[in-house]
């Protein structure tokens, strides 16, 4: 079975087109675990009037705490040997969950099975640009290096182990996807992808990944943690560091605050 993480947080304009492509899917054995992180719309409404219908969609509710905190919870009930995340305004299509389930039947080495991300615009009507994977082989390195080879966000399906658990650290904003992808990598598996499109993500104006001082403080954060590991290496810290400068000088720099590009660029 195919657990699927969703979390949500003031999303009902967007929950019912995810929720929909989740029955779509032409792999029928997942269940939906959907926590909302405290909403403040009618998203809440929305989603149990589908759980009211479909057994497998279990709720749960946590006052607003965040997203890591809200996966984090969806994590410990999750009953599935494998792991998928949604979120509550990105949508799967209808083969998502069978064509990573048939890579995985075909390599039992394989961990982690990722595949291409379609990116539409805020009303997910217009295919602004798509990612594909470039990587086969344990990501651990391309992740501490922040490859784009093998990653663009929670798109992973994950084999768990039996009795294996992983959880997001609550205390990072920005960043958390990476380093439970980072955490879960250490200890080996292998990384594959099918050419299939697994994901469709919408880029939306409020997204998080738009706060660009949240961004800073999340890859201070991580730097602080890389630095501390003997896996580390000096190479990897100027890999680490170039690629840090040079997304937060542009991401500074389509926010239309030059100043702090400029300065982020030179500290």
């Amino acid at each position: 079975m195919v657990s699927i993480v969703l979390p949500c947080y003031n999303c009902q304009s967007y929950i019912d087109q995810a929720i929909d492509s989740v029955f779509q899917q032409t792999y029928a054995d997942w269940e939906l675990v959907i926590v909302d992180d405290g909403s403040t719309d009618q998203s809440l409404d929305i989603i149990r009037q589908y759980a009211e219908s479909e057994s497998r969609i279990r709720v749960f509710t946590q006052e607003n705490r965040g997203v890591s905190k809200a996966r984090n919870l969806a994590l410990e009930n999750a009953r599935g040997e494998y792991i998928a995340f949604l979120d509550a305004d990105d949508w799967l299509p209808p083969d998502s969950l069978r064509s990573r389930i048939r890579k995985f039947t075909e390599s039992p080495a394989t961990t982690f099975v990722d595949g291409r991300v379609d990116v539409y615009n805020e009303a997910g009507n217009v295919l602004q640009r798509s990612w594909a994977p470039a990587f086969r082989g344990n990501p651990h390195h391309k992740l501490m290096r922040l490859s784009p080879a093998c990653f663009f966000g929670l798109t992973w399906m994950i084999r768990l182990k039996p009795g294996q658990s992983f959880r997001f650290d609550e205390r990072l904003k920005h960043g958390e996807d990476l380093l439970a992808y980072v955490e879960l990598s250490q200890h080996g598996g292998a990384y594959d992808y099918v050419e299939d499109t697994v994901y469709c993500y919408r880029n939306r104006a409020a997204s998080a990944m738009k706060n660009a001082d949240g961004l800073a403080e999340g890859y201070q954060a991580l730097r602080k943690i890389f630095a501390a590991s003997h896996e580390f290496g000096a190479t990897d810290r100027l890999i680490f560091e170039y690629k840090i400068r040079r997304i937060m000088f542009l991401t500074y720099i389509r926010s239309g605050n030059i100043a702090k590009a400029l300065r982020y660029l030179i500290r």
